[in-house]
């Protein structure tokens, strides 16, 4: 070959590998090169069934993906274009093109929905909640409370009161039976350790009893002071085999008849759930009790306290007024109903005496 044609091929093969090495530099610069400045980060949706051009024709709209030609070099590289996993995500801040891609083929980093369930709902609420929660898919919605239980591995358990009161994190399209699942563990777990450290003596034998003597805790009153007196209240009318009397238990067995107002037909309701007619606990619990309302249960204040009435239903942050005998009970409820009403109303009078007479016709809470 002569000498120019060798000069001519070197100088060509000089520049292809200069163009190669500055195409490769470049390519690293912007394989790992931030993209995302924002320090919340950036929201994206991969759809279900969504194509990679798709998305990196949405990422190029977004002003994410700037050199789109250089991304789908990557794409081809990897070898992994069919492999994008649907979802929300949450691209963070120092995101690059690397990082963005090894997420949406990995189904990592993806946002998060949260969804809170309240101590003190029953199941029936939650169930409704969870229906209104738009991210979720509604997996149970055609599903009977038992056949929940029994994807829970608990076909012969009541659901009321199983589920912890917590926050739960889950991404967009999640089946709400996942939310069910991890907040039933989560009770099963919390229950199981706290039970083994009960306080021993206790009125009640098994785990269900006790989670229903939080679940009356948690009904009766919002204050973390009183939960441990309730408790011992409970315990104490439990061991002297008294009527428990508890007004949440009757508006449970009352369900959506209930109104505001316990009527005298509630109170004789042969319910197994109302106290007033009942001795001893319902059969399971009426709501979710948190777990001061758990701890209360298993370990309650000792006292001599049988009865309680609260200061002002309408101001529930006032507490109850506790009482050790019933003539002191009748004069903390009397003292409650003149405060209320300073003259005297019969139908206040009436309410309360319904509770030891039956005889008349109305309760009020």
């Amino acid at each position: 070959m002569a000498p120019d044609n060798r000069r001519i091929l070197m100088k060509i093969a000089g520049i292809f590998l200069v163009a190669c090495l500055s195409f490769f530099v470049v390519f690293l610069s912007f394989l790992f090169g931030s993209i995302v400045d924002d320090k919340k980060g950036v929201r994206y949706t991969v759809t279900q069934g969504a194509s990679i051009k798709s998305v990196t024709d949405d990422l190029y709209a977004l002003d994410l993906i700037r050199h789109p030609f250089f991304f789908n070099v990557w794409i081809h590289l990897k070898r992994n274009q069919h492999e994008l996993k649907s979802g929300d995500y949450l691209f963070p801040k120092g995101t690059t093109p690397f990082s963005l891609m090894n997420q949406i083929t990995n189904g990592t980093g993806m946002f998060h929905y949260t969804f809170t369930i309240i101590a003190g709902w029953n199941f029936k609420h939650l169930r409704e909640v969870l229906e209104r929660e738009p991210d979720l898919k509604h997996t149970s919605a055609l599903m009977t409370d038992a056949a929940i239980m029994t994807y829970l591995g608990q076909s012969a358990m009541s659901p009321e009161g199983r589920f912890f009161p917590d926050t739960y994190f889950f991404s967009k399209g999640s089946s709400d039976l996942l939310i069910l699942k991890r907040a039933f563990q989560k009770m099963q777990n919390i229950f199981n350790t706290v039970w083994k450290n009960r306080e021993p003596g206790l009125p009640y034998q098994t785990q269900n009893e006790a989670l229903t003597v939080a679940s009356l805790i948690e009904k009766e009153t919002p204050l973390a002071r009183e939960r441990p007196i309730i408790a011992g209240v409970i315990v104490n009318r439990l061991k002297k085999e008294m009527l428990l009397q508890i007004d949440p238990t009757v508006i449970y067995a009352a369900g959506a008849r209930y109104n505001g107002t316990i009527y005298k037909k509630e109170l004789l309701a042969d319910s197994p759930y109302n106290t007033y007619k009942r001795k001893g606990l319902p059969p399971t619990p009426i709501a979710i009790p948190g777990m001061e309302s758990i701890q209360a249960a298993l370990h309650p204040m000792h006292h001599d306290y049988y009865y309680f009435v609260a200061k002002n239903s309408a101001l529930p942050a006032e507490g109850h007024q506790f009482s050790t005998t019933l003539l002191e009970h009748h004069i903390a409820v009397m003292n409650v109903i003149t405060k209320s009403a300073p003259w005297f109303n019969e139908d206040l009078i009436r309410s309360y005496f319904i509770k030891i007479s039956g005889k008349d016709s109305v309760h009020e809470k």
